[in-house]
């Protein structure tokens, strides 16, 4: 043998979802204690902000589960290896559908797909891979029966079953079948679930599950890791990238992804012509605007918001990250911050909430737009007649 045994450990590549994870390590960290010392609850709730990584989470905590090395996650087992690749068989996942007739099982392959190339996605990802209308998405009365059914067996190759039910906002009413298993699953089952939104969770369901909350991904966190899949843009693109995300990995991703993701320079223009009230470049701006599509046009608005958030930060002191202070969005916040006065900056917001509300009812874009910039330019102005 040209290498020995340890060597060839050395070697191999761990296949840990938890690289992946962004921010949320610590919280790994004490749930891996959790499992280590056999007290991780078996009907368990994790719970975030879209984006932040939840589902990558229950994996990891999957992966620790199932894994049969001495140290666990190892990484390198064989067990680490089909939970990495979502084909280990004591690894169920449930997630909505459009279809009340079909089960998840039917569309593990675009499942895989999906998680694979957009670990951070949301409802509207997902859906992109089934071809179909989120509108009708649901965990539908087949896929509960059909999750009775599997984990009333006893596991294939572990000692232990997982299952991740992703989205159980999209439970219905029949999802009180499964209240009874959940309250008390078998003792080599554990469930966990993967939500988004609280209020949306069946109050039975809330009252049975341990919860834990996912913290909000740090933007220097962000930065580092989207930096890492993307090489060929500026940091000052990932940082509009990741504003425009608000506080989405994937919404950020997706942001670098399209031709027309908002950046500062098309800001810059938008205030010093407000500023000066020039209306021929004011309207070659609303024009430009007017020729984006609608998501786009929301994801600019509520770019400017995330960016007076960071105006408000460097107003107050509280910086991001010394690593990307010489970056050109944090020093043009800063001299925003230098500038606008706190009231100033709570009109702008305001009248980027009614823009979100009109551009969600359909108003005339242009129209709007042209009321948003003379608005606009009296609050930079500090024209009284504008309260």
């Amino acid at each position: 043998m040209l290498f020995g045994k340890e060597d060839m450990i050395l070697n191999v590549t761990k296949e840990l979802w938890s690289a992946q994870l962004v921010s949320q390590h610590s919280l790994l960290a004490k749930l891996e204690k959790t499992i280590h010392q056999n007290q991780f609850p078996h009907f368990s709730l994790l719970l975030g902000r879209p984006g932040n990584g939840q589902l990558l989470l229950a994996l990891a905590v999957a992966q620790t589960i199932l894994c049969v090395g001495e140290q666990k996650p190892c990484g390198t087992c064989e067990a680490c290896y089909k939970v990495n690749k979502l084909i280990h068989p004591d690894l169920h996942c449930s997630f909505p559908l459009n279809n009340p007739k079909e089960t998840c099982q039917q569309h593990y392959k675009e499942w895989r797909s999906a998680i694979q190339e957009k670990p951070f996605m949301g409802i509207s990802q997902w859906f992109s891979y089934l071809a179909g209308d989120s509108k009708n998405a649901n965990i539908s009365v087949a896929e509960i029966s059909n999750v009775l059914n599997t984990l009333s067996l006893k596991p294939f190759e572990s000692e232990n079953s997982v299952l991740i039910v992703w989205l159980p906002e999209y439970l219905g009413r029949d999802s009180n079948r499964l209240l009874k298993f959940f309250e008390e699953p078998p003792d080599h089952v554990y469930i966990i679930l993967v939500a988004e939104n609280q209020e949306l969770l069946l109050p039975t369901v809330l009252s049975r599950a341990q919860i834990f909350r996912l913290n909000a991904i740090q933007m220097d966190d962000a930065i580092r890791t989207i930096a890492i899949s993307h090489p060929n843009f500026k940091s000052d693109e990932l940082v509009s990238a990741w504003l425009a995300g608000n506080g989405s990995m994937q919404q950020a991703l997706d942001v670098l992804e399209n031709e027309n993701n908002p950046s500062i320079e098309q800001l810059r223009k938008l205030l010093q012509s407000a500023y000066t009230y020039n209306v021929i470049e004011l309207n070659e701006w609303v024009e430009q605007f007017a020729s984006l599509n609608k998501e786009e046009q929301k994801n600019f608005m509520q770019w400017i918001q995330q960016f007076l958030s960071l105006v408000i930060r460097e107003k107050f002191k509280l910086k991001p990250g010394e690593e990307i202070q010489n970056n050109p969005v944090l020093l043009y916040a800063n001299k925003l911050s230098n500038s606008l006065g706190v009231s100033q900056i709570e009109h702008w917001n305001e009248l980027i909430n009614d823009a979100l509300l009109y551009l969600q009812r359909n108003a005339n874009v242009k129209l709007m737009m042209t009321n948003f910039c003379i608005k606009l330019s009296h609050i930079l102005r500090k024209d009284k007649s504008l309260n």
